[in-house]
């Protein structure tokens, strides 16, 4: 035996005799098959990175698709990612109607007859552009806002101060100003300079900018109430300036949050000045409706 062996007994299939050596491989050779492996390494790594690679190892190429707001970088988005701040349920409810009425009117409605609105499961921030308000502006726009979310049951949210002026083309998104969200509302006491529709007896405007989906889902996403400052100041210099100036802002955010005018001289949304300052019977039946739409995380 052999040493931690076992005994050597005769193959009685010996192997076959040993073919004769090849000729080596000259380096010429050698050289132009490490130049193949090395541009199929290329093809690889570039497919690879395109994707297609990855799709063929996941089981076959795929029908391409536009990317989602959400899986491109940011930066290099038009729209924020989908559902910021988007609850299951809406965050409020309009106050119960004491009186209904019809007369409301919406700019806009959608094809299934519903207006078009902004989402209550989401809250409408704003910010204020005030280096042209009165020194009284903050109590006036506190109460404005109140009025409207107890009204429409929407809410929302104060950023704070801003230096952005209002623009015939807002943009909705401006992640470099205000980070990667819809743009907030805006509310900025203005002059007819600035904002031309202002020129003549009108002291204020108001309305939203929309988004609309594949789906058919609409909604608005932000607006702008725009102030006419030299106006302004003069209605705050009169008796009862503050209730006047205070119901200029409800009308605004009637607008912003989706009402048009009406021709009932009763309604806060009457297209002239008039002595109503507070929301009447229709404008609360108006928002109350504006106030109640669908949720929706797509946007």
């Amino acid at each position: 035996m052999e040493p931690y062996g076992s005994p050597q007994w005769p193959d009685p299939h010996p192997p076959p005799p040993s073919p004769p050596p090849r000729p080596p491989i000259k380096h010429s050779s050698i050289a132009a098959i490490l130049f193949l492996f090395g541009v199929l390494g290329l093809v690889c790594a570039g497919a690879y990175f395109s994707g297609e690679l990855q799709q063929f190892w996941a089981g076959g190429a795929t029908q391409s698709q536009g990317p989602r707001p959400g899986l491109v970088p940011f930066g290099q988005r038009q729209d924020p990612v989908p559902g910021l701040e988007e609850a299951d349920a809406p965050l409020g409810t309009p106050a119960p109607l004491q009186r209904t009425s019809t007369s409301y009117k919406f700019l806009a409605v959608k094809e299934d007859g519903t207006p078009l609105a902004y989402s209550p499961c989401r809250p409408i921030h704003y910010v204020v552009n005030s280096d042209l308000a009165p020194a009284s502006w903050q109590p006036l726009v506190e109460e404005a806002i109140r009025q409207a979310s107890l009204a429409s049951g929407l809410q929302f949210i104060y950023d704070g101060p801003t230096s952005e002026v209002p623009t015939n083309n807002r943009d909705g998104y401006q992640p470099e100003v205000y980070g990667d969200r819809w743009a907030p509302v805006l509310i900025a006491w203005t002059t007819p300079e600035q904002v031309p529709r202002l020129t003549g007896q009108t002291v204020g405007l108001g309305g939203s900018s929309s988004i609309g989906l594949s789906n058919g889902y609409k909604a608005y996403v932000t607006g702008t109430v725009s102030l006419d400052a030299p106006q302004f100041a003069g209605i705050m210099d009169s008796p009862q300036g503050k209730d006047v100036g205070v119901a200029v802002i409800m009308h605004e955010l009637g607008h912003l949050l989706g009402l048009d005018h009406v021709n009932d001289p009763r309604q806060l949304m009457f297209d002239e000045a008039s002595w109503v300052r507070q929301y009447a019977a229709g404008d609360r039946t108006g928002l109350a409706k504006l106030g109640t739409g669908p949720c929706s995380k797509d946007f």
